[in-house]
């Protein structure tokens, strides 16, 4: 048996683009949804270095053509003026209407779910997402 260093597997897995279903050390990447036994919701991939969100409305991705934007800690505290510490990476649409927040470990913020690092921003509230497969 051959046994590969981790870093290996995982650039073996990537392909620059991180289309779905790749692996990423990015927890920004992946599909998302609003529950851990729902298909994917939305997902979020990289192209040339920027992040992009697709929907998914009736079995087809739609991508949005606005890049997400990585958030700085005062865009961030926009959002959770008292738990800007807790927040590891936020990526959000420069226009509104969508963001996606990485929680650091041990985050307890209100409203975070237990079982998920997760929190989406979009036009109808805010809430806890889970990381799902993708299709």
């Amino acid at each position: 048996m051959l046994l590969l260093p981790v870093p290996f597997l995982l650039s073996a897995c990537r392909d620059g683009d991180n289309g779905p279903g790749m692996l990423s050390s990015d927890p920004m990447l992946g599909c998302f949804s609003t529950h851990p036994r729902k298909p994917a919701e939305f997902r979020i991939e990289q192209q040339q270095g920027q992040y992009f969100v697709s929907f998914n409305r009736d079995d087809q991705w739609q991508r949005d053509t606005t890049p997400l934007q990585v958030s700085s800690r005062a865009d961030i505290a926009r959002f959770f003026k008292d738990d800007v510490d807790q927040i590891d990476k936020a990526l959000v649409r420069p226009t509104g209407g969508f963001g996606i927040f990485h929680f650091n470990p041990g985050a307890t913020l209100k409203g975070k779910d237990k079982d998920s690092d997760y929190m989406a921003l979009v036009l109808i509230g805010a809430g806890p997402v889970f990381q799902v497969s993708c299709p």
